[in-house]
This record gives structure tokens, sequence and C-alpha cells, in this order.
């Protein structure tokens, strides 16, 4: 799990319908789950928390989290 200090604060209603893409961080590396709508990924956030004890993350749907690795 990764641990990070960002507080993000729960977004504006208007921003619920944008389309996002949910990933999950394995083996060093972002595995991409899906893409939906964000108000469908903050209850998949939390589902997947609940259930699992895991992380998913969201990202906007143009992004690719594998860009910015680290090398």
């Amino acid at each position: 799990m990764l641990n990070s200090p960002w507080l993000v604060p729960l977004p504006l209603d208007q921003y619920l319908n944008y389309r996002v893409a949910v990933y999950s961080w394995r083996n060093e590396q972002w595995i991409p789950i899906k893409y939906c709508r964000l108000s469908r990924a903050i209850e998949l956030y939390h589902r997947v928390l609940l259930e699992t004890n895991q992380e998913v993350f969201v990202f906007p749907a143009d992004l690719d989290p594998e860009s910015f690795k680290l090398m």
C-alpha cells in the first residue's frame, strides 16, 4: 500500500460525471482496472477498501501513471 501525505477533498458535484481511470498498484507497477464516472470510482474505492483492505487510485482518463514512474 502506498502511503501519501496528500489529502484530497471530495470533488464538487459538477465533476462527478467526469470520466476517470481506476488503477491498482501491484508489484511495482500500475494495473488499470476500469474506466468509469468519478462518482462510480469513489464507490468502487470504498468497496475495495472495505472488502480487501487494499487501495485503488483514480486518475484522469487521459493520464497514464506509468509515465510518472521514478527511474
